[in-house]
């Protein structure tokens, strides 16, 4: 069974980072910048809660430039910038054995934490997909839109290296399973991608047909020029999960690629999706009033599918989409 967990900031403010767009956007304020770089801080404002709500923010941006050599000067030096603030929250992190351990007993079952109404339907998916001995042959990817190398400090110490087919990936191959990483924006240390998802999200009309400016602002094309086949090697991963588990992404409109060939793939096969949902003020449905169940199950089911482009009517979705959509709430899966 071909398991993909696609991660986002969500997984690193889970082990206790400050990495949420918010928390950066104060270190910004606390340090001047050049013009530009203070202009868009004015319209990037505390307000924001999503790094694709910033990622946006910067493609609107490009409005109040008319110069593409000041567009690459604020360009890097926000990059810069936060690589600063992120490497600052890299480094304080050092999860203990303990920790690492609970981890990736998450990590090769993340399963026990669906929510009860959904157990009798994954059961069934597992007699289907996973083969005997299971999890002996369990082949688990990872994409991460995170800079951060927060999963391999949780990694077993057992890396063999890195793998022929994943560019800018590891392996690690033990007696149960068999995983891989790609960060599909980069890591910190080395250039990393800011941008918007297509052309169209540049609102400078002469920037859109510029190809020095969509090299920097447009993510594909950024993979691109760059020289790596990240955006291949992630395409053919979704491609062939069988399970993809969304954790800690907000399906914002600057990755908008992403959710549209997973959507591809839901329609096209027999795609199941597990959803990790953190939502305040939460309160678990008490052993009394079970028949809410349903109205929170449909609730996720529709926001899922409306993020995903398919929208509200229930005849155009997958007819069996209820059966292969799960969800986790406000869990410790991957807490520490």
């Amino acid at each position: 069974m071909n398991i993909l967990y696609i991660f986002g900031n969500g997984f690193d403010k889970a082990q206790g980072m400050a990495t949420s767009y918010p928390e950066f956007y104060q270190y910004l304020m606390k340090n001047k910048g050049s013009i530009h770089l203070e202009q868009l801080k004015k319209d990037i404002n505390e307000n924001t809660e999503l790094w694709s709500d910033m990622e946006e923010a910067l493609g609107k941006f490009t409005s109040h430039i008319f110069d593409a050599s000041n567009f690459d000067d604020l360009y890097f030096e926000l990059s810069e910038r936060l690589q600063i603030y992120l490497k600052n929250e890299e480094d304080n992190y050092n999860p203990s054995d303990q920790q690492k351990e609970k981890f990736i007993k998450d990590f090769i079952n993340p399963f026990q934490y669906i929510e009860t109404t959904d157990t009798t339907n994954f059961i069934k998916l597992l007699t289907e997909k996973r083969p005997v001995g299971y999890p002996d042959t369990q082949d688990i990817s990872v994409i991460t839109f995170n800079y951060t190398n927060t999963l391999e400090r949780l990694l077993p110490n057992d890396i063999v290296g890195e793998s022929n087919n994943y560019s800018n990936s590891y392996a690690i191959d033990s007696s149960h399973f068999l995983y891989n990483i790609i960060h599909i924006h980069g890591q910190l240390g080395d250039s990393i991608i800011i941008g918007v998802d297509n052309e169209e999200q540049i609102a400078n009309e002469q920037f859109r047909s510029n190809p020095d400016i969509k090299d920097l602002l447009v993510k594909e094309q950024s993979n691109s020029v760059m020289g790596n086949t990240r955006q291949a090697q992630c395409e053919r991963l979704i491609k062939n999960a069988d399970v993809i588990l969304l954790y800690g992404v907000s399906l914002g409109t600057t990755d908008a690629h992403w959710w549209n060939l997973i959507r591809e793939m839901f329609e096209k096969k027999d795609l199941h999706i597990i959803q990790h949902l953190y939502k305040e003020n939460y309160i678990e449905v008490p052993s009394t009033r079970k028949q809410l169940y349903g109205r929170i199950k449909r609730g996720n089911r529709l926001e899922i599918m409306k993020k995903l482009g398919l929208g509200d009517n229930e005849d155009n979705w997958p007819k069996d989409a209820s059966e292969r959509l799960f969800f986790i709430t406000n869990s410790n899966l991957f807490k520490i």
